[in-house]
């Protein structure tokens, strides 16, 4: 019972919005950019009640933007999942372009109506679009969508794997980004 008033606790602060001072969305994604930026960064680090702040809105625009959920059972990602359409090609099937559903410093929502098996890796291709040089990196598929459904489309939940640094940087400008897009978007 406990476990079940635990979660009902976290349902309900997930669904009110962390500052009622500050409800608009842009306002919230601008404040969690820079936190974010810093926590990835780790200069200066954040201090407790800012990492608390970073925690608070990372879990309001989860649910405020429902990214891709994975299965029942997996685990909590680290960072925000941000909605996404950027194009991505992958190394399997003959170079196969999809969309990107949502994307994090951590990994992505591939769509495909053909998802590969959980532990196949993969080497992505991602158009930021603008002629922008595309971001090569490796990942590693996490979990399998098979069908179209109410948490989102048919594709595969991955992660990246040995991310260079100068990749980590330009992933996370494209995360930064995706998410101000997205904050604009929003009614």
């Amino acid at each position: 019972m406990e476990d079940l008033d635990s979660f009902m606790d976290d349902l309900e602060s997930m669904m009110e919005e962390p500052d009622s001072s500050s409800s608009e969305l842009p306002a919230l994604v601008a404040e969690f950019v820079p936190l974010n930026r810093r926590r990835t960064q780790g200069a200066p680090p954040l201090s407790v009640p800012e990492l608390e702040r970073w925690t608070e809105l990372r879990e309001f625009l989860e649910y405020h933007f429902g990214s891709a959920n994975p299965p029942l059972g997996g685990t909590r990602r680290r960072s925000l999942r941000v909605p996404t359409q950027l194009k991505v090609r992958t190394s399997i099937g003959g170079g196969e372009t999809a969309s990107l559903h949502d994307l994090s410093e951590a990994g992505a929502f591939v769509e495909s109506a053909r998802p590969l098996d959980p532990d196949t890796p993969l080497r992505l291709e991602i158009d930021p679009g603008s002629g922008a040089t595309p971001l090569r990196l490796a990942a590693v598929v996490k979990w399998v969508r098979e069908l179209p459904n109410m948490d989102g489309p048919a594709g595969m939940g991955i992660e990246f794997a040995d991310v260079e640094d100068g990749d980590f940087a330009a992933l996370t400008e494209l995360v930064e980004s995706a998410l101000v897009a997205a904050g604009r978007r929003d009614p």
